[in-house]
C-alpha cells in the first residue's frame, strides 16, 4: 500500500481505551490553555516513539469499515519496536558479556505472515480478491508526498484503509508524514558508521576480534559468524560483547549517531514540527470518534 518501507505500512490492533485517555490528556491540556512549546527534539522524539494507541485507533476504522461490507478483519497487534531511544532516535540495546556468556546472541525474530494476510489465505479466492480490493481500494498509491526535502513515499487514498487514514488523520498525506519522517530520522543515525571516530572504533574493534581468535570487523560480521560456527556462538558472542565494551563502540556511535540526527533536525525542524502536530490532532480526531461510537 505504501512505499519507502519494504512492506508498506503495517495494519494496527484494537485499544479504545488507550487511545481515549491519550486523546482526553490532550484536550484538557487545550482546555487550559495549552502546553508550552515542546522544543523540536523532543517532538521528534516523541514521533519516534509514536503512541501504539493511533494504530490501534486506525486499526478499528478498518474494521468497522470491512466490517459494513460484510467482512471480517481480523485483529492485528500494533508493531513494537523494544528498541531504547538513544537520544532522539531508537537504536539496538548493547550485547551484555553476561547474557553473551549465558545465551550467545539474542534469537532474531522469524519472519511470518500477519494476520491479515494470514486470515485472507482461509478465504476462497473470489472473497479473497474482494477483501483486498475493499481493504486497499482500487486507485493503486496515487497520494504522493516528498518529505525533508527529497524523500518520496506514496500510499492509497482509496479502500477502507486510505478511509480510516483519512478519517483519523486528516488525508492520507498526512498519515504519510507522521508515519515516515521520523524514519527518516532513523535512517540518519545508520550513518553513523562513517564517522572518523566511529571507524577508529571498528578498527580497534577488528583487533580486539583478532587477538581473541576472530576475524570480525564489526558487530554484524561476528554475528554472522556465529552462524557458521553454531558450536562457537558463546565464545563469539562473548568475545563481541568483551571487544564492544573494550572500545566503547557502542557510546561511540551514539555520540555521533546523535549529531548526526540533530544536524538533520536543525535541517528539518518546520517538518518534524508539523508532522508533531498532525499527530497531536490524530489523537484528538480519535477521542471524537470513539465517542460517536
Amino acid at each position: 500500500m505504501t512505499r519507502g518501507r519494504q512492506g508498506g505500512a503495517p495494519w494496527f490492533g484494537e485499544g479504545e481505551g488507550v487511545v481515549r485517555m491519550i486523546a482526553a490528556l490532550l484536550v484538557l491540556l487545550t482546555a487550559c490553555g495549552g502546553a508550552p512549546t515542546m522544543p523540536a527534539a523532543d517532538q521528534l522524539r516523541e514521533l519516534v516513539n509514536r503512541p501504539a494507541a493511533l494504530d490501534e485507533a486506525e486499526n478499528l476504522l478498518i474494521g468497522e469499515c470491512m466490517s459494513r461490507a460484510g467482512l471480517f478483519f481480523p485483529r492485528v497487534p500494533p508493531p513494537r519496536d523494544e528498541r531504547p531511544t538513544v537520544g532522539l532516535v531508537k537504536a539496538a540495546a548493547p550485547l551484555r558479556l553476561e547474557d553473551a556468556r549465558r545465551d550467545g546472541y539474542p534469537d532474531a525474530p522469524r519472519s511470518a505472515k500477519g494476520p491479515v494476510e494470514a486470515h485472507a489465505d482461509t478465504l476462497s479466492p473470489d472473497v479473497r480478491e474482494r477483501f483486498y480490493q475493499l481493504l486497499r481500494g482500487n486507485t493503486g498509491n496515487d497520494v504522493r508526498v516528498t518529505l525533508a526535502g527529497s524523500f518520496e513515499t506514496a500510499a492509497s487514498s482509496s479502500g477502507c484503509v486510505g478511509s480510516a487514514r483519512k478519517r483519523l488523520y486528516g488525508s492520507v498525506a498526512n498519515f504519510l508524514t507522521v508515519y515516515y519522517l521520523p524514519e527518516l530520522a532513523q535512517r540518519q543515525a545508520a550513518k553513523a558508521d562513517d564517522d572518523p571516530d566511529v571507524r577508529a572504533a571498528y578498527g580497534s574493534y577488528a583487533q580486539c576480534m583478532n587477538t581473541k581468535g576472530h576475524r570480525a570487523a564489526t558487530p554484524a560480521e561476528a554475528v554472522a559468524l556465529a552462524k557458521t560456527r553454531e558450536a562457537d556462538e558463546i565464545a563469539i558472542a562473548s568475545a563481541d560483547a568483551e571487544c564492544r565494551a573494550a572500545t566503547r563502540l557502542h557510546d561511540r556511535r551514539a555520540v555521533a549517531a546523535d549529531r548526526i540526527v540533530r544536524s538533520w533536525l536543525a535541517d528539518n525542524e518546520s517538518d518534524v514540527v508539523r508532522a508533531h502536530a498532525l499527530m497531536t490532532e490524530a489523537h484528538r480526531t480519535s477521542l471524537s470518534s470513539n465517542h460517536n461510537r
